[in-house]
């Protein structure tokens, strides 16, 4: 019996209630899951990717620690529900993003992981089956095998940039930037170091993409202008820990949301970089925060300890928690909000209009839930 018909072939009653959110499927990974990233693009918005890290156990006593992960691609129907696609063995994938413009029209996602590496794969439907292949790595010196490139964002995800760039983050306190040439992934600039531990998390700010920022384990976030050389222009100690998460808002000019390990989602307007707008607390340490890809004035939380959680009232700048799922027993890392419209949404069982997925780490699950959403 598959993973999948394991935890969907119990009954109703067998499964932990949410009020607002409703599970449509379960999946149970062999290796830690955190990440989860729905495609973009039309004729293909109904599949996902789930990141998987495993550290293999023993292996710290010899000195060296080995990770393994794992590519999911996932598809759901609503005649077949969910179904995995392709499995990908690989180094541990620490963060995904799809590509949300076409490169040479190919659909792409680029994938972190602990060889110190970028990875791109391009999706391919070929008859009914639905693959991912590598197309292309770029990978970063690494003298003591211990670099883990932590995160990843593209800059065309409101408009096309020729060439693209990807930014991503390092586990030594490194940001880089990596322009996707007509045959190559080249490193354009590095900046190392300007924190202290780990960044977390790097990102762009999509209106401009010269624009971009980056948090740490040392609670700082600081924003960049590449026009201006690579110094840090700005520089905020609002948060008490470390700064895990960036979104940048692709309809409302200006705005940013930044999740942290001090549990609060801090909304900011760039221009004023001193304190933020608003900010509002949640239940758990965050990991990844992100605006809905509809109207832009939801974000959905991953809260690592305290769940999965859904605000609103961001466009008055009075964030408020609308619905929460806690159906994840141990970390929280992986959110993301799927493509699919409204219309497509409402032929799947369940009340709602939008789908959402979920995954976490020790207890290796995968989640496919619906809520309804004012988008």
């Amino acid at each position: 019996m598959s993973n999948y018909e394991k935890l969907n072939n119990t009954s109703d009653d067998d499964l932990p209630r949410n009020v607002h959110i409703k599970t449509l499927y379960k999946w149970k990974t062999d290796f830690n899951a955190d990440s989860v990233e729905w495609c973009p693009h039309n004729g293909f918005k109904n599949i996902f990717v789930c990141g998987n890290y495993q550290l293999i156990a023993g292996a710290e006593e010899s000195g060296i620690k080995q990770r393994v992960g794992r590519i999911l691609l996932f598809s759901v129907s609503a005649k077949d529900g969910l179904k995995l696609e392709l499995e990908i063995e690989t180094a541990a994938v620490l963060d995904q993003k799809w590509c949300h413009q076409k490169i040479n029209q190919e659909i792409i996602l680029a994938v972190a992981n602990s060889d110190s590496a970028i990875e791109l794969y391009k999706l391919q439907k070929e008859h009914k089956n639905i693959t991912l292949k590598k197309v292309n790595t770029f990978s970063f010196p690494n003298e003591d095998d211990e670099l883990l490139i932590l995160s990843l964002d593209w800059s065309n995800n409101k408009s096309n940039s020729e060439p693209p760039e990807i930014i991503c983050s390092d586990s030594k306190g490194g940001v880089h930037i990596l322009l996707l040439t007509e045959k190559e992934l080249v490193l354009k600039a590095s900046i190392i170091k300007f924190h202290e531990f780990e960044t977390w998390i790097a990102g762009f700010y999509y209106w401009d993409t010269n624009i971009f920022f980056s948090g740490g384990d040392d609670c700082i976030l600081y924003k960049y202008d590449q026009r201006v050389g690579s110094e840090p222009i700005s520089r905020n100690r609002s948060h008490e820990a470390g700064v895990t998460s960036l979104h940048s808002n692709c309809s409302q000019e200006y705005i940013l949301a930044s999740g942290s390990y001090d549990e609060h989602v801090r909304i900011w307007d760039i221009r004023n970089f001193k304190c933020p707008k608003s900010e509002i607390k949640t239940p758990g340490p965050l990991w990844r925060v992100k605006w809905d890809p509809f109207s832009q004035n939801h974000i959905l939380v991953a809260s690592m300890l305290g769940g999965v959680h859904v605000l609103s009232g961001l466009d008055l700048m009075k964030p408020k928690i609308v619905d929460s799922y806690y159906e994840h027993g141990n970390i929280a890392y992986g959110v993301d909000w799927s493509f699919l419209t409204e219309d497509e949404v409402r032929n799947y069982p369940q009340e709602g209009n939008v789908m959402i997925s979920s995954c976490s780490f020790y207890d290796n699950l995968l989640c496919v839930s619906k809520l309804k959403c004012d988008i």
